[in-house]
């Protein structure tokens, strides 16, 4: 099927429309490789595109839809449609029968393309629904019966929890309470669910959902456990502070994890025996938690400070998730860091992760512009094959050879100077930075030289997308976190593709590479003109944290500018992949240990169901 095959039902439309009938009354055969029906259901969803939007479809969008309804993921490069793209797969899935899950990496995302897409479902007879931003159970169930429904992967994975939570609590009714309401003529109360049982599931930029993210289980906390006790806090940051590295600690600063030697066991616990203050937990860990506040968490990197409290920054898009909070104490111990008010732990009462979660769906299927190196965990976790979408039209983006330095001063230095000489030719640019620090430190070195900018950086979410349509324009300049490469579209104005299109500098390199490809992508979108370049320095996290000796070749090859002639762009990507095979061996342990929490707790929940009911084993 291709553009012009759909193109000619628009005469049509009207006995198209009245296919639907007939296509949901056949759920289980439509998403067949071999069924004629899915060529028709695509072709009816092209042309209320067109009849909404007056756009078609590009042959590689109808490709990728196709990929979609089979349940596989399709990489897309950025500015390939991606959006319009999920319509056909979320039509033939809603057709199919069960609800559809579109799931974003945010909930600016999930609003914008609901409201994108919204008139084409509706002009095909399906209702459509936002899952909301506040916990409103009425409007959430609302959403949920609907045909397609849009939001956060994590408020699906959220709202599946509290699921189990209120059936567990049904669970454990005492026995007779069914009897007994019966005998008295009371109703007998039930909670309804949120969800229905999971159909089908669509996830853009799913190796940030599924894969990155998947590192990090989905816990539900509960009531407040006991208040922290401020002098143990104090206590612990003292006693962090007078660790001898390698003396009283060892220290992994990549895993941000210390070891107490025998001489360090000896000494906070000398230090501890000295006060009498009543532990929840042992004492290393509040001294650990006390470390890693001090040294490995830091503000405007790790988290901010907002109105008197601390907010965790997503490590792989830069976004402050106001909802998460670090566990076993963590959190306090960098509230105390802070000099915020100091919160009660969070108990935890449910927990998945987000392996676990979207494996429960019948028919799971994915897009992103970054599936090249991660093709295997989409396979081992999800059964997922990834197919590689070829562009609509051939990429002109130019990769510049990267420059080093041996000092984060110079390379910002050179960074700035790199901007200006692009900017003075009319070139849009975008300055990609790992961290909200390095976005601010960045803006002050450009407001002193003069040069206009905006800063997107996670903490403006609500002038996101006036940030993001300005950066195209012929010499704007936007620096932004890792938020800019999600997602977003920058859209080039006419003397902005003149004069050479968008150049793209990445401020330092990224871990993970499908995050620099991520950004690089920015640039050179459906044939646009534009190009990109990364900076290096000995001072990286990427460097420091590898307990490699790249840093210290870095800063002996150095000429009296500090610049580095030579090209490290080889060991650069050694690390890398160390660090992405590292990622994975985290990822696959978790799931391994969250495989068998999930057996314990089952078994522990069958004998109170067993219990509860009065049957014994």
């Amino acid at each position: 099927m291709s553009t012009q095959d759909t193109a000619q039902f628009a005469a049509t439309f009207a006995e198209l429309r009245a296919v639907v009938p007939t296509l949901r009354s056949r759920p289980k055969s439509i998403l067949r490789r071999s069924n004629p029906w899915l060529p028709r259901c695509l072709a009816l969803t092209a042309e209320a595109v067109h009849r909404t939007t007056g756009k078609r479809y590009y042959d590689v969008q109808l490709l990728g839809g196709l990929i979609l309804a089979h349940g596989g993921i399709a990489e897309m490069q950025t500015g390939e449609g991606k959006t319009l793209t999920t319509l056909l797969p979320a039509v033939a899935f809603a057709l199919s029968g069960g609800g559809v899950h579109i799931a974003t990496t945010n909930s600016y995302l999930a609003q914008r393309d609901c409201e994108e897409l919204r008139p084409a479902f509706e002009l095909l007879g399906l209702t459509v629904g936002l899952l909301p931003p506040e916990h409103d159970d009425a409007a959430k169930r609302e959403a949920y019966l609907r045909d397609v429904t849009f939001g956060t992967g994590y408020d699906f994975g959220f709202d599946f929890l509290r699921d189990q939570l209120t059936q567990r609590a049904q669970s454990r009714r005492p026995l007779g309470t069914k009897f007994l309401a019966r005998l008295y003529g009371r109703s007998e109360r039930r909670h309804t669910l949120l969800q229905r049982p999971p159909a089908c599931a669509i996830v853009d930029e799913a190796d940030s959902v599924l894969i990155d993210e998947g590192a990090m289980p989905l816990i539900l906390s509960g009531s407040a456990a006991s208040p922290p006790i401020p002098a143990l806090l104090h206590l612990a940051a003292q006693t962090a502070a007078e660790l001898a590295p390698e003396v009283d600690i060892t220290i992994d600063a990549a895993r941000r994890r210390i070891d107490f030697t025998p001489t360090g066991w000896q000494k906070i616990h000398a230090i501890l025996s000295q006060h009498q203050l009543p532990l929840a937990r042992p004492w290393n860990v509040y001294v650990e938690n006390a470390y890693r506040a001090a040294q490995f968490l830091h503000r405007d990197v790790d988290y901010v400070v907002r109105e008197d409290a601390v907010h965790i920054v997503d490590p792989q898009t830069g976004r402050i998730h106001s909802e998460r909070n670090w566990r076993d104490g963590l959190h306090q111990a960098v509230e105390w860091q802070a000099q915020v008010t100091i919160t009660p732990e969070r108990v935890s009462n449910a927990r998945v992760t987000r392996q676990r979660y979207f494996q429960r769906y019948t028919t799971l299927a994915g897009m992103t512009g970054t599936a090249r190196g991660v093709e295997l965990e989409f396979r081992h976790f999800f059964g997922l094959s990834t197919t590689s979408i070829p562009t609509h039209r051939p990429c002109q983006r130019e990769h510049r050879n990267d420059r080093c330095f041996a000092t984060g001063s110079a390379r910002d230095a050179a960074i700035v100077a790199e901007v200006e000489a692009e900017r003075s030719h009319g070139r849009p640019v975008l300055v990609g930075t790992r961290t909200i620090r390095h976005s601010l430190a960045l803006a002050d070195r450009l407001l002193d030289m003069g040069i206009p900018h905006s800063v997107l950086n996670g903490v403006q979410d609500e002038a996101e997308a006036a940030i993001i349509g300005s950066a195209g324009r012929s010499g704007a300049v936007t620096i932004a976190t890792n938020m800019a490469g999600r997602g977003t579209d920058i859209q080039l104005d006419d003397a902005a593709k003149n004069a050479g299109g968008l150049h793209v500098i990445a401020a330092e390199h990224h871990p993970s590479r499908r995050v620099d490809r991520q950004l690089a992508g920015r640039a050179g979108r459906q044939g646009d003109p534009g190009s990109y370049r990364a900076f290096i320095s000995a001072d990286d996290d990427l460097i420091t944290q590898s307990r490699s000796e790249l840093g210290r070749r870095l800063i002996a090859a150095a000429d009296l500018s500090g610049e580095v002639r030579r090209d490290f762009s080889a060991a650069i990507k050694s690390l890398q992949q160390q660090f992405e095979h590292d990622a994975y061996q985290n990822r696959r342990q978790l799931v391994e240990r969250d495989n068998w929490l999930d057996e314990v707790l089952e078994s522990l929940a069958a004998t109170d169901r067993r219990t509860s009911t009065g049957v014994l084993p």
